[in-house]
């Protein structure tokens, strides 16, 4: 079965920056899209999974259009970008820059976005 888009996108960040351990999407609904690695740690997926829940109950979608959150540990950090489509989470050891981090978490989510409108383009361009 081939990856799908949001997979790749995963993978892709998994390539930029060696630093990050775990990536997660979901979609506005809060369905998770891909994971990257598919079989990332559970405890660190755990975590992530908690960040997502108290940043959406601290922070309702109409109030912060887009948000950008991160949280240490003793064993790593939680990056997380939520805007109106998607929810990204991003797990790193500790000794990471986090403009580097946040700023390639929002190249991919503009990779993902622009891959979603050409493909709604396509589908368009089909249909008639």
């Amino acid at each position: 079965m081939a990856p799908s888009s949001h997979e790749l996108a995963l993978r892709y960040l998994l390539e930029l920056s060696s630093d990050i351990r775990l990536a997660l999407l979901w979609d506005a609904g809060g369905e998770l899209l891909a994971s990257a690695p598919p079989e990332g740690p559970a405890t660190l997926a755990e975590l992530a999974i908690e960040l997502v829940r108290e940043a959406e109950a601290s922070f309702p979608r109409g109030e912060a259009p887009e948000l950008e959150l991160d949280a240490s540990r003793d064993d790593g950090v939680v990056f997380l970008i939520r805007n109106a489509e998607m929810t990204m989470l991003c797990v790193t050891a500790r000794a990471v820059l986090p403009g580097l981090i946040f700023y390639d978490m929002h190249a991919v989510l503009r990779d993902v976005k622009r891959a979603a409108e050409a493909e709604g383009r396509r589908r368009g361009a089909v249909a008639q």
